[in-house]
């Protein structure tokens, strides 16, 4: 199989497990008053200048600790991310099981923590499974913290850091080999070994599988059948970003095209008639 189609089945996977999770987390809000209580639908400028500028903060981070080669803060920084965005879909499985939201909690935060280390045990056995993980469970949190139109703005925005940060700055490219190099759950993986015994590999960033969730997501309080659209719409972006790449063997920013499959998806929903 191609590697971009490899691709292609994790990011549905991701897409289809985070949508679970936010759409879970939005239907217990509506009966759970703790839930209730942590759901912000962000509109307003402010919101959304704190959240990019929390990107570009985090991307700061990165480099510094590029910079810095210490292996040990590379290892705490993933223990953290992957820690915090699966516990949101572990939570989602147990739950219904639990019914309790406090003992469903402390139970998805202890799994989220343990299942964090166990990647760090077994890096590459476990990498694309956290990161999946992880990325469902951080879409399914911004989903169900924006509206729908403040979600597409965001996603917009990053789309054109994305294409700065790729063909610019290239920070995002630094950033990228260093993820690879350490074998981080930021990004899914595919790769083949290669008749003289070269390995071919193609990724696909976290950020480019959860932020197409958090408007999957935030479009399901509107329509389910709009959050396929989304779906639709973000599933067609990759696919031509990742068989470009795997083509012509080079490093290029998912997100413009997959927010212009949401965004297109999205329009044809609206003249259709969708919502």
């Amino acid at each position: 199989m191609r590697l971009y189609f490899t691709l292609l089945i994790m990011f549905l996977a991701t897409q289809f497990m985070g949508m679970y999770a936010g759409s879970y987390i939005i239907e217990d809000a509506r009966s759970n008053e703790y839930i209730s209580s942590l759901m912000t639908v962000e509109t307003g400028a402010p919101s959304l200048l704190y959240f990019i500028f929390a990107v570009l903060f985090g991307a700061l981070l990165f480099i510094i600790l590029h910079r810095l080669h210490i292996s040990l803060l590379f290892t705490l920084l993933e223990l953290a991310v992957i820690s915090a965005t699966s516990s949101v879909f572990f939570y989602s499985l147990i739950k219904p099981l639990f019914h309790a939201t406090l003992e469903s909690m402390v139970v998805a935060i202890l799994i989220a923590m343990i299942f964090s280390v166990l990647k760090q045990l077994f890096h590459h056995r476990l990498k694309n499974i956290a990161a999946i993980i992880s990325s469902a469970g951080a879409g399914a949190v911004f989903g169900f913290t924006f509206g729908f139109t403040t979600s597409l703005v965001f996603l917009f925005f990053l789309a054109i850091y994305d294409y700065i940060s790729v063909f610019k700055t290239k920070h995002m490219v630094t950033m990228a080999n260093e993820i690879v190099q350490r074998d981080m759950a930021f990004t899914i993986s595919a790769e083949k070994t290669l008749p003289k015994g070269k390995k071919s590999r193609l990724d696909l960033g976290t950020g480019d599988l959860s932020l197409p969730i958090m408007v999957e997501v935030a479009a399901y309080t509107i329509s389910p059948l709009l959050s396929l659209f989304a779906l639709a719409g973000a599933t067609l972006g990759t696919l031509f970003v990742l068989f470009i790449a795997w083509k012509h063997h080079t490093v290029l920013p998912a997100l413009p095209p997959i927010t212009a499959g949401i965004f297109m998806f999205t329009i044809a929903a609206l003249l259709l008639g969708v919502v």
